[in-house]
């Protein structure tokens, strides 16, 4: 193992590493041992649900903004609202319906949001650049939190890209990554399929800084 690769990962995780990543890359090997060892007497907590999804967090907040959860900004001219429906295909279809309103007003004839977009009058797009804000602002919905899994933004997205991405031993842990658990599903996540007593008591042996805890799901 990696134990500075592992560590800058614990890091970008946000949990209590003495050092910021960008400084574990370049500490003496002697002050990464040290980081390892405090790691290791205060392990990461990963929280697994009766299902055997793992998540960062115990109490993820449902009631959150667009903003808050998919990290997006205020939207302030077109460009921004290019930005903002290229990324996200759930804007770029009320841009769509808004185009279905004109055509049937009769005030543009066949075409699709980019070009309409460039078109509009400079009212017009004020008109939208607030429609866009309040999107933003709206509480996020189901599909907005399948979103921030896939992406990492959620509790659930953060553990999903964790073990995804930088944990070594899922075998040895049977923790499975399901990115659509069928066709059509929009679940990704992480889960342990190990009891939680015999995880730990495994992560304790080989002295990996994680534990499991039930959480309560």
């Amino acid at each position: 193992m990696n134990r500075r690769h592992f560590l800058q990962s614990l890091a970008a995780l946000g949990c209590g590493i003495a050092l910021p990543g960008v400084a574990l890359a370049n500490v003496p090997d002697a002050i990464i041992e040290e980081a390892w060892q405090a790691a290791n007497n205060y392990p990461l907590t990963f929280y697994v649900s009766s299902w055997g999804t793992i998540s960062f967090g115990n109490d993820e907040n449902w009631r959150k903004s667009r903003s808050e959860l998919l990290g997006l900004i205020p939207v302030t001219n077109r460009a921004g609202l290019f930005e903002l429906a290229d990324e996200n295909w759930r804007f770029a279809s009320i841009l769509e319906d808004r185009i279905q309103e004109c055509a049937i007003e009769g005030t543009i004839g066949d075409a699709d949001w980019q070009v309409w977009l460039g078109q509009v009058s400079d009212d017009a797009a004020e008109e939208l650049i607030a429609l866009a804000n309040d999107w933003i602002d709206d509480d996020a919905d189901e599909s907005d939190w399948e979103l921030a899994d896939l992406r990492g933004y959620s509790d659930r997205g953060a553990a999903l890209t964790f073990f995804r991405d930088e944990f070594e031993f899922c075998d040895a842990f049977n923790v499975v990554i399901v990115e659509g658990d069928h066709p059509g599903s929009s679940y990704f996540a992480a889960e342990l399929r190990m009891d939680v007593d015999e995880a730990n008591a495994m992560a304790n042996q080989q002295g990996i800084p994680i534990r499991f805890e039930w959480s309560g799901e």
